[in-house]
Parts: structure tokens; C-alpha cells; sequence
């Protein structure tokens, strides 16, 4: 995984990262160092991605499906913003430690950002995001949320993208992922 990747992935799995410090996986000081580095658009340490070993193996199977050798920030915004929902499906039902409805990553038009904080729509309505992931946004960008965090900015086309695997459970779960969680 190359530094862009990594931050990339960084950026989408922090947002997990309060279920995995529950379960004893992680601490809170990781977590804030892993957000100070990504933010200042530094790469992690190498190996960051096995401290999210679901999302890692997710990766990898998509970079498989892609035909690619390495996991690269493509192969990551296919796996969180597209595929990733499958998985939280699968997980809760296994877990059921979690909330799926805020584990699940959701396009969103910027309303307002004010004080760290960015008022979004989406399809689950509007409410406040942290923007400690994505200080640039501004009023009607367009941006991918996860659990209480906006992402980073999108395109229109992977918005309606994203709206359009939402839209049909079969395609959101359509992707090979189905029982390939269990076993990580």
C-alpha cells in the first residue's frame, strides 16, 4: 500500500476506530496519533491497515477483483464507499456490537461548516459531522460521512454511485463479500 493509500484508508477506518477501542484492539492515544498524522496529510507507519483487519482483508479482496497487485486509494474508496455496507451487514449480525445504520459510509451535500463541524444531508437527513478529517469543505460540497465524521470530498458521479447501491440491497450485497467477514 503506498502512502496516498494509506491515508486514504486511514481517513475511512478512523471513524471505526470507537468500536475496535470497545473491544480492546486499540487505544484512544492511537487513534489520536493516527488523526494527528492524516490530517497533517502524513502517511501512517506501514501496516497501519492490519490495526482494521476486516477492512484490510475487505481491501485485499477487492484489489483482487480489480486486478490489481496492491491495494491502492482506488481499490480503498471502491471497498468504503461502495462495497462496505455488505460487510457492516454481515459483521452486525455476527458482532452485534455496533451500530450498522452509523457504521455505513453515505454521500452528502456540506450545508454549513462552523467550528470543526459541518452540517450535511444526506439520505438519513441533516446533522452534524466532525470535519477533523476534512478541514477544506466548504457550503455544498459534495463529501462521503462515517459514523460521525465527514471523509473527504466526492464526485457527483460516485455520490449517484453510492446512491445507487444504496437504493438496491441486492447490488449492495452483490459483491462476493457475503460470509467472507466471519472468518477475519
Amino acid at each position: 500500500m503506498n502512502d496516498e493509500a494509506r491515508i486514504v484508508f486511514t481517513r475511512y477506518a478512523i471513524p471505526c476506530s470507537g468500536t475496535i477501542i470497545e473491544r480492546g484492539k486499540m487505544t484512544r492515544e492511537q487513534v489520536d496519533r493516527l488523526t494527528e498524522l492524516v490530517t497533517d496529510g502524513r502517511a501512517p507507519e506501514d501496516g497501519v491497515e492490519r490495526m482494521y483487519p476486516v477492512a484490510d482483508a475487505m481491501c485485499k479482496l477487492v484489489a483482487r477483483q480489480m486486478g490489481k497487485s496492491e491495494i491502492d486509494a482506488e481499490v480503498v474508496r471502491e471497498y468504503f464507499l461502495i462495497r462496505h455496507s455488505a460487510v457492516v451487514d454481515e459483521r452486525y449480525e455476527l458482532m452485534r456490537d455496533f451500530d450498522p445504520n452509523e457504521c455505513r459510509t453515505y454521500p452528502g451535500k456540506v450545508v454549513a461548516v462552523n467550528d470543526g463541524q459541518a452540517i450535511v444531508e444526506t439520505s438519513r437527513g441533516r446533522r452534524a459531522y466532525k470535519t477533523v478529517l476534512a478541514r477544506d469543505v466548504g457550503p455544498n460540497d459534495l463529501v462521503s460521512v462515517h459514523f460521525d465524521f465527514v471523509v473527504e470530498r466526492i464526485t457527483e458521479q460516485m455520490a449517484e454511485r453510492m446512491r445507487k447501491v444504496a437504493s438496491n440491497e441486492k447490488g449492495a450485497k452483490g459483491h462476493n463479500t457475503r460470509n467472507l467477514s466471519r472468518s477475519i
